[in-house]
């Protein structure tokens, strides 16, 4: 969606508001606006930002992004590929794993938050810090994204 688009609507609804306010108020709107855009332009981008963060809160394993090149705003579908889906017939070795109340109460509350299983949130958290490789004699380890 094109920025421009708004800003111009914005501009001819503060001219219309000047004019109702007789000659002097309507000077001061016309000189006023062209320091207005790029605070409009801020604020809608903002305002896009923070609708694409409370979407996102309601996408269990994706994200959006609000973007800005140009004139152009789009707001960006991204799946999270380190989402781990639960295959049953995958799933075949158990551990016991004994921890704290509440980290285990913490770690429930992660994982109802993202919409998943408890076993779906530890896959998914375990698999997204155990990034080993070794070349010759040098071991790397962490994470990244692409």
């Amino acid at each position: 969606m094109k920025m421009s688009k708004f800003i111009e609507l914005l501009s001819s609804d503060f001219k219309a508001l000047g004019k109702l306010g007789g000659q002097e108020l309507d000077s001061a709107v016309s000189r006023l606006i062209p320091t207005l855009t790029p605070v409009l332009r801020t604020r809608l981008l903002e305002a896009l930002t923070e609708i694409a963060e409370e979407l996102s809160e309601q996408l269990p394993g994706a994200h959006l992004e609000a973007r800005i090149q140009g004139d152009e705003i789009e707001l960006i579908y991204i799946e999270d590929s380190s989402t781990v889906r639960e295959n049953p017939a995958d799933l075949n070795a158990r551990i016991t794993l004994r921890l704290p109340e509440d980290l285990k109460s913490r770690i429930e509350s992660a994982a109802t938050n993202e919409g998943i299983s408890l076993n779906s949130w530890l896959l998914k958290a375990s698999d997204r810090n155990s990034l080993s490789i070794t070349i010759g004699k040098r071991q790397l380890r962490g994470k990244g994204k692409s």
